[in-house]
């Protein structure tokens, strides 16, 4: 076990949507980096990968757990079933290590986007996802900061 957020989405994104989600992620990682945190590929090696695809991300090293995979097109086996909404399942642990906040605005900046479409759920409360909140106000203060965990 350990700390994890997840996330009820639909399939497939809207390619001008899932460009909006990865440019306001892009917008946020100066701040990330002010902020001590720094992120690489799925396995926290070199970079991020953010496309039109494709957003992949982890910690480097012992910052790091497991990568935050958000594709615009998700991979569904042939036996799992949407809910009620449409929607599949996600997650993504990251053991409060240091990357759980970009994890955690990167899910805001993408409910911003998606609204109804994504849905999101965590092992944390309010008060863990204080500080992604005030990062998405700092940097993205032209968008609202959208309501992030349902119950």
């Amino acid at each position: 076990m350990g700390y994890t957020h997840y996330w009820y989405r639909t399939k497939e994104i809207d390619a001008n949507t899932f460009v909006k989600i990865k440019m306001d992620f892009e917008r946020m990682l100066p701040a990330l980096t002010e902020e001590g945190i720094t992120l690489g590929n799925g396995y926290g090696i070199g970079f991020p990968i953010l496309n039109g695809e494709t957003i992949l991300f982890n910690g480097p090293g012992a910052q790091g757990y497991e990568g935050m995979n958000f594709p615009r097109v998700m991979t569904v086996h042939p036996d799992e079933m949407p809910n009620e909404k449409g929607h599949h399942f996600e997650f993504c642990k990251t053991n409060r290590r240091p990357y759980d906040l970009a994890v955690a605005v990167f899910l805001l900046i993408a409910k911003h986007h998606l609204q109804d479409d994504l849905i999101i759920r965590s092992d944390g409360g309010k008060r863990d996802w204080k500080a992604a909140e005030q990062l998405y106000q700092r940097v993205l203060k032209d968008t609202i900061l959208p309501s992030a965990i349902e119950k």
